[in-house]
């Protein structure tokens, strides 16, 4: 072949390569899909004049197999069954795998004389070529595969046409890299709109009331939101304080996150209002978001006015549960000093009859009778505050008192069943935030469970075993730990795990409710503490946890009253109206009262108290609450309605209505006396009463 010939084959190459870079660069910028893009090359190559032309990709290692993704050209059938791949190894040695692996082209002169194409020779000679090119897509770490072409003839792939072909290669991996760029952010913009359609319905169709408030201002509000604060569209949310939306009891804490948000997410418990002023209880879930490209507080409420109400009912059953476990000791304690009442009282009136009591032997006796009432009392009053729903508010109260009261109320059933109670309590109070009520309940049913537990176990122990039962409270750090324990049995393994969960019991059937233990667990919990079975040593050991309230000033003690002193009377001429429908206690008082120099009239009902008051007022109104004929309640309202000044004292044993009443008036003109009186409490407060008010 002459030198003019092989100048005309080369040019002819360069053209049609000229003209392969051309049009694959009009592919390129037309191109929308990658798979037709790739396919649109091989094509572009087969009419440039080669006879196979496809593109692999690389694939992860360590298998690092190459894949065909497109071919085309009358040798097609070559890619069959062959295996290629960019390993360093024998099927990595061709021209495909050393492009991918080096990012350099590859040339194949001759398939017939090129030994790194030995394993594909034979099949090479069957399909009719016999030269090539392989040019690496991508560089570096971001190796996508290779782009071949192959010719019937030797010696196709000068320096030049590789150089122009190359360029073909970097213009299709910057093709294939902006499809795939453009596919992920189709993927990502559908993804986030599918998100946000997501999470729109998610927010629209949630149960718990959302809202979003930005400065202090509600910016949105889905439905639920809505109906929970009784919105409209002639009242909407939008728009609205978000402090409208919280009770006063609330406000204080509220105020301050909203001054100053915390971080992260933030659970809860509020006092709410809705739009009409009604109050409800609320947990609500904050965290901060962006809003519309600005700063916004997200905050998720839910209203737990219902489950509240169950968790009262629960721990008002538990309790009522444990006064049922406890009325035979408490039988026990109550006719103690009524036994000591009896006995003392006929021995004065046998010795009276026979002109032996001395006046010092009945000055003795009655101060007996006396201090046995006292403790009648303090005993009917544990038992009325604790079986009552407490709907007291949260105070700060001594820890060790109620510790020390619960004690009181449950030692006498110890006793006949040969168990010892070993206490150790501070001097100092240990002073924590909460409801005394509950930490008394939380104890007495701690207490109660040891009891069974060790009356129960007597039989299985040894002869010279004794019931005992530890009971600890101290300070460790900012925190208050109660230690009741036991020495019995202990709890099983088996057991541990479910112990406070609701109406799980260790007890046989027919005894116990499963209430008491995950009762306690959540009253402790409310008061931010902790309450934990804690392992090892022998029986059952129960650890409390409660947070030392140090800035308060603690619980302050009553002062003592001394049920046998005589006040004196301020003058002799002051009206006292007494009311009771007990004849015989309206008789003591008046007889006392009289003695004390007072002008006394007796009411056995509200009605017939109102009639007497108003034909001769009196000066102070002792009165009971509830009688029959028109209650002490409805006197109470009227004698106030007549004088808003006039001084009342209310006697009952029915602590409800006392409270009530009490919470009505909420002045220094009333005071409340739970039955039984002591008389010398009475005489004082009528001696207070009947001085001028300043």
């Amino acid at each position: 072949m002459s030198r003019d010939s092989d100048t005309n084959t080369g040019r002819r190459r360069i053209d049609q390569a000229a003209n392969l870079l051309v049009r694959t660069t009009e592919a390129l910028l037309q191109a929308s899909d990658e798979l037709e893009l790739l396919e649109q090359i091989c094509l572009i190559g087969i009419e440039a004049g080669h006879c196979l032309s496809w593109i692999g990709y690389a694939g992860r290692p360590p298998e690092r197999q190459v894949t065909v993704m497109a071919r085309a050209g009358q040798a097609v059938g070559y890619l069959d069954d062959i295996a290629i791949s960019w390993n360093n190894d024998a099927f990595g040695q061709g021209p495909t795998g050393t492009a991918i692996r080096t990012g350099q082209p590859y040339v194949v002169a001759d398939t017939k004389t090129d030994p790194a194409f030995a394993p594909w020779r034979h099949k090479a000679e069957l399909h009719g070529f016999r030269s090539g090119v392989a040019l690496p897509l991508g560089e570096g770490e971001q190796k996508i595969g290779a782009l071949m072409y192959y010719a019937t003839q030797p010696q196709m792939f000068d320096a030049q046409v590789v150089g122009m072909l190359m360029g073909v290669a970097r213009n299709l991996s910057h093709g294939i890299t902006t499809l795939r760029m453009r596919a992920r952010h189709q993927q990502v913009a559908r993804e986030l709109a599918e998100s946000e359609q997501r999470y729109r319905s998610l927010v629209e169709l949630a149960p718990d009331a959302i809202v979003v408030h930005g400065h202090g201002s509600i910016l949105f509000a889905n439905q639920a939101a809505i109906h929970a604060f009784g919105a409209s569209s002639r009242a909407p949310l939008t728009g609205k304080p978000v402090l409208d939306l919280v009770h006063p009891d609330s406000r204080g804490d509220a105020l301050e996150r909203l001054e100053t948000p915390p971080p992260g997410h933030i659970l809860n418990h509020y006092r709410l209002l809705r739009l009409d002023g009604t109050p409800f209880e609320a947990e609500v879930l904050a965290c901060s978001i962006s809003f519309r490209g600005l700063p916004a507080r997200l905050l998720v409420v839910r209203d737990i006015s219902e489950r509240t109400r169950v968790q009262e009912t629960l721990m008002q059953t538990a309790k009522l549960a444990t006064l049922g476990e406890m009325a035979a000791g408490l039988v026990h304690e109550l006719s103690q000093p009524l036994n000591i009442i009896r006995l003392a009282s006929e021995g004065a009136m046998m010795l009276i009859e026979r002109d032996k009591a001395t006046q010092e032997f009945q000055t003795q006796q009655f101060a007996l009778i006396a201090e046995q009432c006292e403790r009648t009392a303090e005993i009917i009053d544990d038992i009325r505050i604790f079986s009552r729903r407490d709907t007291t508010p949260v105070q700060v109260f001594d820890a060790a008192l109620a510790v020390r009261s619960a004690i009181e109320v449950l030692e006498g059933q110890f006793r006949p069943d040969g168990i010892s109670v070993d206490l150790d309590l501070p001097i100092g109070p240990l002073p924590v935030s909460g409801r005394r009520i509950q930490l008394e309940q939380v104890t007495m049913n701690l207490l109660n469970n040891a009891h069974h537990a060790l009356r129960d176990s007597k039989d299985a122990m040894p002869a010279d075993w004794i019931g005992k039962i530890i009971v600890r409270a101290n300070r460790q750090g900012d925190n208050v730990e109660i230690v009741i324990a036991d020495n019995g049995p202990g709890i099983p393994d088996s057991m541990k795990a479910h112990l406070f969960e609701p109406f799980f019991t260790t007890k046989e059937a027919g005894r116990g409710t499963g209430l008491g233990l995950s009762v306690s667990h959540g009253l402790v919990t409310a008061m931010k503490g902790g309450l934990i079975l804690r392992e090892g040593g022998e029986g059952a050991t129960f650890v409390i946890t409660l947070p030392l309230d140090l800035e308060a000033a603690g619980p302050q003690p009553l002062p003592a009253l001394s049920p046998g002193r005589t006040p004196a009377a301020v003058s002799a001429d002051a009206h006292i109206l007494v009311v009771d429908d007990e004849a015989t206690a309206a008789e003591t008082l008046a007889r006392y009262l009289r003695e004390l120099g007072y002008r006394v009239s007796i009411a056995g009902t509200g009605i017939e108290a109102w009639a007497l008051f108003s034909e001769d007022p009196a000066d102070v109104v002792i009165t009971d609450l509830r009688m029959p004929a028109g209650n002490g309640e409805q006197l109470v309202e009227k004698l106030r309605d007549f004088d808003p000044l006039l001084p009342i004292v209310i006697v009952t044993g029915h602590l409800g209505a006392t409270e009530r009443v009490a919470a009505n008036l909420e002045d220094d003109r009333c005071a409340v006396l739970k039955k039984p009186v002591a008389l010398g409490q009475l005489g004082d407060l009528v001696t207070v009463f009947l001085q001028p008010p300043t």
